[in-house]
């Protein structure tokens, strides 16, 4: 799904689940609406602990990082895809 936060455009998922730290650091994750599993980077996790509720967020020049649920929905407010269908 689509979000912005003026001016910025990023995609995001919710994450649904999160699985406990590999040897290497790394995370299983599920995202709301999507079949694959993804891993988050202990890099991704240096700054928070993701939890069910945070956000997987995707910038449109491709980096991709972890967001605290609180600090998501403050900042970026959903795009309604059929808002141009409506005039």
């Amino acid at each position: 799904m689509k979000y912005q936060a003026n001016p910025v455009i990023v995609d995001a998922f919710k994450i649904v689940s999160v699985g406990a730290p590999d040897p290497l650091g790394m995370r299983s994750i599920r995202l709301d609406g999507r079949e694959s599993i993804y891993v988050a980077t202990p890099e991704m996790c240096a700054r928070m602990e993701p939890s069910v509720g945070d956000y997987w967020v995707i910038q449109s020049d491709g980096y991709i990082y972890l967001n605290p649920k609180e600090v998501f929905e403050r900042k970026y407010h959903l795009i309604e895809e059929n808002a141009s269908a409506a005039t």
